[in-house]
Order: C-alpha cells, then structure tokens, then sequence
C-alpha cells in the first residue's frame, strides 16, 4: 500500500528538466560483504510471572556505603502488606551487565533509516530526568546543569535510553546515552531557570505560605509580620494607616493572610506543571519491564497534603513499578538568596535560626515522594556527582518481588507495603504502598486530574507512547527524514517518510477497512519549539490472501523548519486492537549561508507530478532489489556565485562496499545550473553491478569558486531479485 507523494517533497518543474543524469558502466566487482540480516522482532526482555491481581515491587538492597547486595534468594525476604506477612509467589533478580551497549561499532555513516523493528542492540537502563526549572532560580539551574552533566558522564553507559524533560519549557528529547549524549548535553546547556524572586521586602517562603494559608499556624503568620514591621514593608504600614488593625491575639494578622494566599495560589499553579510532568512521565514507563527510574533535579517544593496530586502522581510510579531519585540543586546553602542584603537590612540574629529550619523544609515535598516511591534523595551536599552514581547503581541490581493480596472491595484505601531482609546493617528500599482500585488515579483515562487541573493530554494513550523513553513496536514502522532546502516562507522544507506494517492489522469483516491514528511530532533542539501533526488514516485490504511478510502502507508529512538540530517521534495505533508502534530519529537541519546538500533521495522509482514533471519517489526504506535501478537525487546551496551570477560546482559519485572497497566510480564533473542559479544533480544505477549486501553512495561535491569541498556517503542495502 502506497500513499501518493505529494509535490512539496519533489523538484519544481524547471529544476527536474535541469537536473544531470549520470550512470555507472560496468566495473570490476570485488567479493561481496554479507547480507544486512532480515528485521525480526526481538523478544521481551525480563518477563516474570504475573497474576491478575499480583502487586510486584522493585527492591533495592544496599549496604551503608551505597553498594548494592547481589546473590540473595526469595527465603531472604518478607514482604508485608498493611503489617500482614504475604506469600511471594515470583522472584526475579535483575543485573544489569555493565558491558551492554559499550561495543562500538563499525567506523561507517549512520544509518538513515529509524525502526523500531529488527535486531537492535542490547538494552540498557531506562532513565527519565525531569529539569524542574520552574522551581529554579537561575543561579540555581547552573548548579542543576552541572549535576545532570556529570550524571550523563559518570551514571550512564552507551545502552541506556534517557529521557530529558524540562518543566518550565513544556520541551523534551530522548537519546541513547552513547551517541545520544552530546544532544542531550547541547539541550541542557539552553535550560534555565525559570522561578525569580521578587526585588520586594515582602516576601514569603513556600513552607510560610502553606502553614499560614493550609493550616493557620498564628505563630508562623506572627514570624512573618514580624519580619515586615522591621524591613518597614510600605504595603503593610499603608493598610494601617488607613484603616484600624482589628487583629486580635491568636488571629493572622489581615495583610500577611492576603500575602501568603497569593504565594500559596502561586505555589500550587508550580506544583501542578510539575506534577503533571511527574506524572506523565510515570505513566510512560508502565508498559516497560525494566528497572525505571524518574530523577527530579530541583531546588524542591514544599510538603503539602492538602493538593491531592501529590497522591495521583505516588500512585503512577506505582502503576509504573518506578521509583523517583530527588537531587536538591541547591546544595550547601545555609540561607536562601531571599534573604540575603539585595533585599532588605540583615536579619536578627534572633530570626535567622528560625529562617534556616523554614528553609530546609522548602524541599520536604520532594524529599516525601522520593521516600514514598522507594528511591532517595541528594540533598544538603554540593558533591551531586556521588549522588548520582549512587542512583545509577542501584539501577543495575535489584530484585523483583510479586505477592497477590487477600480479596476485598476497592475502597480507594492506602496499603502499606515494607519489605525486610535478612542481615544486619542493610538499607532495604521499596515504594511504601499503593491504593487500591478506588484511589487516586485509578482511571488514567480520566479528563481532569483529583485536583480539577487539566490534563495535560487529549488521547492518553497516544500520550503516553509518545513520552515514553523507550520504543514500542505493536505496529512495525520505519521512517526517514529528508531536508530538501528553502521553502516559500523562508524556511527549510523538510519532508517525513514513513512506513507501517499493515500486515497484521485489525481489517474489519465484510467492509475490509482499518483505521490508523498517526502523531507525529518534532521537537527542536534549541528554543523548545514543538511541531505537531495527527491525522487519522482509513485502509481498505485488497482482496488478496493475507500476507507472513510485511506489507508497507506508506505515508509522508511536510514541515518548514528553520535552521538547527531537531528529533522527530512517530506514533502509529491500530484503532481497532489499540496495538501501538513508536520510533524516533535526529536530525539537522544546515544553516543557509555554508556550503551544504540537501538530503540525498535514494529511491528506486521515479513518478510524475500533477504537472508531468518526472521525479524521484520519496522513501523511508534503503533496500534495493539488485534487479532495479538506484536513483540518487541531490541539490548544492551557498556556493559561492561568479561574476554572472552563476555558481560553479562539479560532483562526482562513488559506489563502495560499506567498510570495503570501490565497485565503481564517476569522476567529478560541472554540473550545470538552471536560469535561477539552482545546482541540481540526477544519478542511476543500475544495481546489477552490486551483489546483495551493504554499500555506501559516496557523493563529492566541489565549489570551485570557493575551492571548498564536501563529501557525503550515503548507506543503502541491495538485496536478492525474487
């Protein structure tokens, strides 16, 4: 199956009739490499036995130094369940080999093509950080940058997936941690913080807020009106100015209740991103089988039982069976930068005390779900980079415990869980409990959160695919990215190629017709920017037997983006099983003024336009039966023009085993351009020359005003005629 391409992705009339078109003759062939190995689904890694109703809990044992305890057996543990002894009834003990995913591979191109389907290297951890730089100062978020760096340096290996959110920019990106790391480094660099303080005497903390406003605490409200009586805060002594203070012992004095209300609704707008992203994140890791862990790098945020999200979000790590690692970016600090000279006279001696306990509580929130969900927390430390390797450790061993609890009616209640284990002097660390199927977040489909604040989602399944960290392969995809040059609005006009297997899709009896929801989205690396685009896709099944092998509906999306580094992520659902299929690729995006192609099209097939124009078919696969022909389509921009205007540039073309030798080469020669200045060039050949295998179309491309010189190569795969 075949969508139509449509004419965005192809040359304009004027070019197509310009473009060049060269052909290999026959060359000597050398003994041919081995045969790219056919896709095929890995299978499930870490499968344990489950019960429909089977609580499993990930445990981490560890000694006072931080080292994991390996080698212990279901006997050494007793897990309890609201203090009551359970049966385990499954064991599973996970370590990870620290060699998986450390093999470099072979000095070649990258391979263009993203699936999610075939053999693929051995899976690593799986790691989310969510940069909470809405509860950043920007001082702070230095400190943040730097300890996710050394995270990302020391705590991780070339196999694991990561997954880079930030709070305050509604932006992410995913990479593996080998190849992937230098992305994830550029996009750390561009995070800020985003919370300022105000340059005014009044101010109060989050803790102050929270005990004035939630739970009425006189003495703290007193603290607070003391500390304004002596910075002389304009605002307050106007009030009493004008009108009579009726405030009486053991009442909140009326000016500071209005100022912790506004802090406190301040506060809960910031809690309620981060929950949501805390959240979502969760919820994108419950289809995995992987040890899962969530670092929340934060200045903190308050303890504060009242907002009922703080229970949605325990509950999704515990869907999620992940637990959450809090890193308190503020480090060492005695006291906060609130108040410090910048803003008011120094502190009495008599409040300073009491200001450095309010202070340490300002993280208390984030220390309590770290505990809840069974990781820990970094604080009151500035070596994080100690921290962090201890998180990553524990990572790599644990055990998997599984009990089924007596039956009951779902009251939406809190069960306790506690794990022991055998010996002294060991650290045992477990999430604390769960709710039953009556409790918060007991319907993950639901449209508005406990607490009346909006989900951050229209389709959560949908969601949750496209923030997960890793790829899903219910429905097998590929897909490449092809960016083609300068669009009408000025920017780059970049074109999406991508193939679903149909094959085992759900066609409905008697209409023969199947339903795709496609989303596709793409995230620039710089500035946070997100392009979207979701469509729904109706198949109709040819009457013909179904097929073993894969049958590739085809389908492309447009975009103009300008210049810089971007990942795209593709979500494809079988409307009728909800079987979900993900994949995701990087890419660049050049800068108009250097000497750059657009990306090659590899294709075997031309078509024409609604204008008759012959062009190449857009393509996201790279295989080629040796019985066809190879095109190669490519267009020159920013070179240097002559006195007539005109640019002068020659290319040359080289076909090549992929990591072997030459099996035929073309000689750099002019390529004219058209009337407008544009340098196109048209390639065949014709793949009876290459045995099955693995090559590399190697494009050189000279300026030869400038004397610069670039050289592109271009991996595809020429398989067997049937």
């Amino acid at each position: 199956m075949k969508a139509p391409v449509r004419g965005r992705g192809h040359l304009t009339r004027g070019a197509a009739l310009a473009a060049c078109l060269w052909t290999f003759g026959a060359s000597v062939l050398a003994a041919p490499p081995a045969a790219r190995p056919s896709p095929s689904p890995s299978p499930p890694a870490g499968t344990f036995p489950a019960a429909v109703d089977q609580v499993t809990v990930d445990v981490v044992v560890a000694r006072r130094d931080g080292s994991t305890v390996g080698g212990l057996t279901a006997n050494e543990f007793t897990v309890l369940e609201d203090g009551r002894e359970q049966k385990v009834v499954s064991f599973d003990v996970v370590k990870q080999d620290p060699a998986i995913g450390s093999a470099s591979g072979p000095d070649t191109a990258p391979w263009p093509v993203a699936t999610n389907v075939g053999p693929a290297a051995p899976r690593g951890r799986t790691f989310v950080i969510v940069f909470d730089n809405i509860h950043m100062s920007p001082l702070g978020a230095r400190s943040a940058k730097s300890a996710v760096a050394a995270f990302l340096e020391k705590g991780t290996r070339p196999g694991d997936d990561v997954l880079l959110v930030s709070t305050g920019d509604n932006f992410w990106w995913n990479a593996r941690a080998g190849k992937g790391r230098a992305d994830l480094l550029a996009v750390l660099k561009d995070l800020e913080g985003r919370r300022f303080l105000a340059p005014a005497g009044d101010r109060l903390t989050d803790y102050e807020a929270v005990q004035i406003t939630v739970y009425r605490d006189v003495r703290v409200a007193g603290q607070v009106a003391s500390r304004f009586d002596r910075y002389g805060v304009t605002s307050r002594d106007q009030m009493l100015q004008t009108q009579q203070n009726t405030t009486e012992p053991g009442m909140i004095d009326t000016y500071v209740d209005q100022r912790a209300l506004e802090a406190y609704l301040q506060l809960r707008n910031r809690l309620n991103v981060t929950f949501g992203i805390l959240e979502r994140s969760f919820q994108s890791l419950q289809d995995s089988r992987d040890r899962k862990t969530v670092i929340l790098v934060s200045e903190g945020f308050v303890y504060d039982p009242s907002n009922r999200r703080l229970r949605t979000v325990t509950e999704a790590a515990r869907r999620a069976n992940a637990a959450l690692y809090f890193v308190d970016t503020r480090g060492l600090e005695a006291l906060s930068l609130q108040y410090s000279a910048e803003f008011g006279p120094p502190m009495a001696d008599a409040d300073r005390l009491g200001a450095i306990a309010d202070i340490g509580r300002e993280g208390d929130g984030a220390e309590a779900l770290a505990s809840d969900t069974g990781g820990f927390s970094v604080r009151n430390t500035n070596d994080f980079a100690s921290g962090l390797v201890r998180i990553a450790r524990e990572s790599e061993s644990y055990y998997l415990l599984g009990y089924v609890p007596a039956a009951r009616a779902p009251e939406g209640k809190f069960h306790k869980i506690e794990v022991r284990v055998r010996g002294r002097g060991l650290v045992v660390r477990a999430r604390k409990g769960y709710y039953d199927a009556g409790g918060p977040g007991a319907d993950p489909a639901a449209a508005t959160a406990s607490d009346g604040a909006p989900r951050e989602r229209s389709d959560p399944p949908l969601q949750r695919a496209l923030d997960s960290p890793g790829l899903l392969d219910g429905v097998p995809l590929r897909m490449s990215t092809y960016a083609l040059g300068p669009s009408a609005d000025g920017k780059e006009q970049v074109v999406i190629a991508a193939d679903a297997d149909v094959a085992k899709i759900a066609f409905a009896e008697g209409t023969g017709n199947a339903v795709l929801d496609t989303l596709l989205v793409i995230a620039a690396q710089k500035g946070g920017g997100v392009e979207r685009a979701d469509r729904q896709v109706e198949l109709q099944r040819r009457a013909q037997a179904p097929s073993e092998k894969p049958v590739w509906y085809s389908f492309v999306r447009d975009f103009t983006l300008v210049e810089g580094r971007y990942q795209a992520k593709l979500v494809v659902r079988d409307a009728a099983t909800g079987k979900i299929g993900t994949v995701r690729s990087s890419f660049e995006v050049p800068a108009r003024d250097e000497l750059h192609l657009s990306t090659p099209l590899l294709t075997d097939s031309l078509q024409k336009d609604a204008g008759g124009v012959v062009a190449p078919t857009v393509l996201a696969r790279r295989e080629f039966r040796r019985d066809g022909q190879l095109y190669c389509q490519f267009r020159v921009f920013g070179a240097a023009k002559g006195p007539d205007g005109l640019p002068r540039v020659k290319a040359g073309h080289e076909l090549r085993r992929r990591g072997g030798g030459v099996v035929g080469r073309v000689l750099p020669t002019t390529v004219t351009p058209t009337s407008l200045g544009a340098v196109i060039r048209l390639i065949q050949i014709p793949l009876s020359i290459a045995p099955p295998g693995e090559y590399e179309l190697v494009l050189t491309v000279q300026d030869e005003i400038s004397g610069r010189t670039i050289e592109k190569a271009e991996p595809f795969v020429v398989t067997a005629a049937p």
